[in-house]
């Protein structure tokens, strides 16, 4: 008995042991790596669901305001005039929630609307520059970007329209409403 009792032990001791954290470790390394993938593919969707449930901002909008921010502070030039304006138009922008800013770009009506309360524009002017928002071929890019939540998007074709200067359209339209 004595040994059959050391057999039992010695076999027990030689029997390669299962090694299944590796495989576990794994998984949720696999796991991880698609959820990563699938939040950065679908990022705008995500980041638009996040700011229905939450009802305000979501941090991607504010990192996206606050380079906005950075940009017209760096746009400042000395003169008070122009700076009291910029200074205006970004606490004004801080101020403005991102799901008001995409439901604007979204309908002509709403654009009007936020752009006579945000920009301090007379009612003709603001219908005049959404009107120009909407039908100007260059700034449907920016704009349908900018109604799909895409920030990344958005930027792109803000570059493009700073570098064709079809930004000037809609200065001329407001500036011609006045």
């Amino acid at each position: 008995m004595k040994g059959l009792v050391t057999m039992t032990q010695t076999r027990l001791t030689n029997r390669p042991r299962k090694r299944r954290w590796p495989k576990i470790l794994l998984a949720i390394g696999l796991t991880l790596i698609i959820l990563i993938g699938l939040g950065v593919a679908f990022f705008p969707q995500v980041n638009n669901g996040l700011r229905t449930l939450a009802g305000g901002n979501t941090p991607a909008d504010n990192v996206v305001k606050d380079q906005i921010v950075q940009r017209i502070d760096a746009a400042k030039n000395g003169n008070p005039d122009t700076d009291a304006t910029l200074d205006q138009v970004a606490s004004t922008l801080k101020a403005t929630k991102m799901s008001t800013i995409v439901a604007a770009a979204q309908s002509q009506t709403k654009a009007a609307d936020l752009l006579q309360s945000a920009a301090s524009l007379s009612s003709t002017q603001a219908k005049a520059a959404a009107q120009v928002l909407f039908s100007e071929s260059q700034l449907q890019p920016l704009r349908e970007a900018l109604a799909k939540g895409d920030f990344y998007g958005a930027y792109k074709a803000y570059k493009t329209v700073s570098e064709t200067g079809a930004a000037q359209a809609l200065k001329a339209a407001i500036v011609n409403e006045q």
